[in-house]
């Protein structure tokens, strides 16, 4: 192998190292987004909240197996291996795009969407015993559709009480801010993050598929 083909392997196997503590980036971002939300991913309503970090759980998870042994395959040397790396590496590129071309695409209507999950659990509080709101107050430290005035009484939930029977003090609650708006910029602060980590990634994803396709090259010349 020559200089040109060693320096390829050894810029590939550094880039394999960042993209394994990539994919577990990601893995701990979904992680921390499906934590955030709380129980409020068990109401019915907000199950598609659900599907952007666990979207990015698996992705991160495919990107560190995939980093992973496309490591194990620059050190072997193996041009065959090199090239199901390079295969899969121009999936995971297609992937990342896509996620982040829809998020810049549709990011307006996403968080209409995000705003109008809270409408739902707000209309839907009397019915269920204020099951969709408390945990929406509990997981997001809101109180109120708007504001604490949307309600006669306040729930002790605003005040982050569990216990439903607790009385919510004045003092708490007046600082909390609506989950309306609370819940539209948690999403909103998060798709940001998302979409252009997404697309850095996505391109360097793509300069790792050319540099293991020159590399496979080399290695079936030697």
């Amino acid at each position: 192998m020559n200089c040109l083909s060693a320096m390829f392997k050894y810029l590939l196997y550094l880039l394999n190292l960042v993209f394994v503590a990539g994919g577990i980036l990601c893995i701990v971002v979904g992680s921390i987004m499906l934590s955030n939300m709380g129980d409020f991913t068990a109401f019915e309503g907000a199950v598609n909240t659900q599907t952007i970090p666990i979207t990015i759980i698996v992705i991160g998870c495919v990107t560190f197996i995939v980093a992973f042994f496309g490591c194990c395959g620059t050190i072997r040397e193996n041009a065959c291996c090199t090239r199901i790396y390079a295969i899969c590496m121009f999936i995971l590129f297609a992937l990342q795009l896509t996620l982040s071309i829809w998020i810049f695409v549709q990011n307006d209507k996403f968080l209409d969407k995000m705003g109008e999950v809270v409408d739902t659990a707000w209309n839907e509080n009397e019915a269920a015993k204020g099951a969709p709101m408390d945990a929406l107050q509990l997981a997001f430290k809101c109180c109120g559709r708007y504001s604490y005035s949307d309600y006669t009484v306040v729930p002790a939930s605003c005040c982050g009480y569990k216990d439903s029977s607790r009385v919510c003090e004045s003092t708490i609650y007046t600082t909390k801010e609506g989950c309306r708006g609370k819940f539209v910029d948690f999403w909103a602060s998060n798709t940001d993050l998302i979409r252009w980590s997404s697309l850095i990634i996505a391109l360097c994803e793509l300069g790792i598929f050319l540099l293991a396709c020159c590399l496979a090259s080399a290695m079936n010349k030697k």
